[in-house]
């Protein structure tokens, strides 16, 4: 998938995407709780694996916000070594 491709930046942009137009827009109580409309979620992947940027001020993110905070957990989840990395897990615990 395309979500997890790496990127020249060090900030992939799905990342950089959805929390800025969370941080513009969504700041809402559970916003990274919460989960958006699973069919919106897939849409807004589908995005942006087949484009650049895609645009998260469509209505149908604007009224389901939290399919945008969803997107960054299942990026999260999706990555071949986690964000605490296995090489590090047991210093973590």
């Amino acid at each position: 998938s395309q979500l997890t491709h790496n990127t020249c930046s060090s900030v992939p942009q799905v990342l950089k995407s959805c929390t800025e137009f969370i941080e513009k827009h969504g700041i809402v109580d559970g916003i990274y709780r919460l989960s958006g409309i699973a069919s919106n979620i897939q849409k807004l992947r589908h995005e942006f694996d087949s484009e650049q940027i895609p645009d998260l001020t469509k209505d149908i993110y604007i009224q389901d916000i939290h399919c945008v905070g969803s997107l960054c957990k299942l990026y999260f989840r999706e990555l071949p070594n986690p964000l605490l990395t296995y090489q590090l897990y047991e210093k973590f615990s």
